[in-house]
């Protein structure tokens, strides 16, 4: 009874209906009863007029009571907005993704191109990035889904929760630095910056994607799209976690594994670029050191890719094509206001009311 209500009635018709026969019936219901209290013909004996036969305008005043509740019926249909429609057709379905960045002091190399300019790693790979959930005319956005954003170096942090207000993650995004930068300058020498601590963002990551998994099963509204999670786990170097004494630092492959354990799935982006490095004073900086095998030992572990991005168009192709392996289909029935059936119950509605409205002051008239 109720999926056949919803079917041809507007969401929230139940509500409607009962707020509507409220609305209409209360003041009739109180004007009838004021009336009765008020006017009244009082006889020192009505058992006389028992006697007198019942004529045909008696007879059928029971119209005038039908009159009026089927002029509320057809009100109240027109007010619970007739659908019409119901084609099924296909539609995205948002999925959870957990952008996983390293901001570790590697990232400031300047061997990235971007508007014909060299830029920071971290640059090319913030400017993509808000591409892909935004959208632009080489990416589409991902306007559906839950994005969230893990930063990490010698600490892995959240910098942003799940969440499908894409434009306070750009905010946020915008935001992101190096320790000891501010706004692409260095401002100071920073210990945090020297570590990379790549087991923990990805315990960090899947922990955040877990808990919104949870509230998925559970039927949180907001949530549905957390029922299918993926982490991109972009760095430039190797696990390189700060030693801590009396302290473990987590692994990268036991963190992939429980990741895959929890249906998560890794891609994994080695962020590289080709341009040549610019001269430090009389040094040329030598490159981070680079572990392009654990990283597609993640992606294999999970079900993800690997993906190699020497430069900002390469970026934009690997975020192109995980754009597509990480689209959803669902079908979805679609209704539409009809309004020539809701037009003929109103119509209907008010001519039963002016008709029992005339029928009550002419023919049918009580005194009182």
């Amino acid at each position: 009874m109720s999926e056949w209500f919803n079917e041809r009635f507007a969401p929230g018709a139940v509500f409607l209906w009962f707020t509507g026969a409220f609305v209409l019936l209360f003041p009739m219901i109180w004007l009838r009863a004021r009336s009765r209290v008020v006017a009244t013909v009082r006889f020192s004996a009505t058992r006389a007029l028992s006697a007198i036969p019942r004529g045909l305008t008696v007879r059928l005043r029971f119209v005038v009571p039908l009159l009026r509740t089927l002029a509320i019926g057809c009100l109240l249909i027109a007010l619970l907005r007739p659908q019409s429609g119901g084609a099924y057709r296909d539609n995205n379905e948002g999925i959870a993704i957990q952008m996983v960045l390293d901001v570790s002091g590697s990232m400031s190399e300047q061997d990235f191109v971007l508007n014909g300019r060299r830029v920071r790693r971290l640059d090319a790979v913030k400017s993509v990035f808000e591409d892909f959930a935004l959208g632009t005319d080489e990416l589409r956005g991902r306007e559906g889904d839950l994005i969230g954003m893990t930063k990490f170096a010698m600490y892995a942090d959240t910098v942003c929760p799940l969440t499908l207000d894409h434009g306070s993650l750009r905010d946020l995004l915008r935001e992101t630095e190096i320790p000891g930068w501010v706004h692409g300058r260095q401002v100071r020498q920073q210990e945090e910056a020297g570590y990379t601590a790549l087991g923990d963002a990805i315990v960090t990551a899947t922990d955040d994607l877990r808990r919104a998994g949870e509230k998925a099963i559970a039927g949180v509204p907001g949530a549905e799209a957390a029922k299918s999670r993926v982490m991109i786990l972009l760095t430039d170097g190797k696990d390189n976690p700060a030693p801590i004494r009396g302290t473990k630092a987590p692994n990268p492959i036991e963190a992939a594994q429980v990741a895959a354990t929890l249906g998560i799935k890794i891609y994994t982006i080695g962020a590289i670029g080709s341009a040549p490095q610019q001269p430090r004073g009389f040094f040329m900086r030598g490159r981070a050191e680079f572990d392009e095998d654990t990283l597609q030992r993640i992606a294999s572990i999970t079900g993800g890719k690997y993906f190699r991005a020497t430069d900002t168009d390469s970026l934009v192709t690997i975020y192109d094509e995980i754009d597509r392996l990480e689209r959803r289909r669902t079908g979805e029935r679609t209704y539409q206001d009809n309004i020539r059936a809701a037009t003929i119950a109103m119509i209907a509605g008010l001519s039963l009311l002016m008709l029992e409205y005339l029928l009550s002051n002419t023919r049918f008239r009580q005194l009182p």
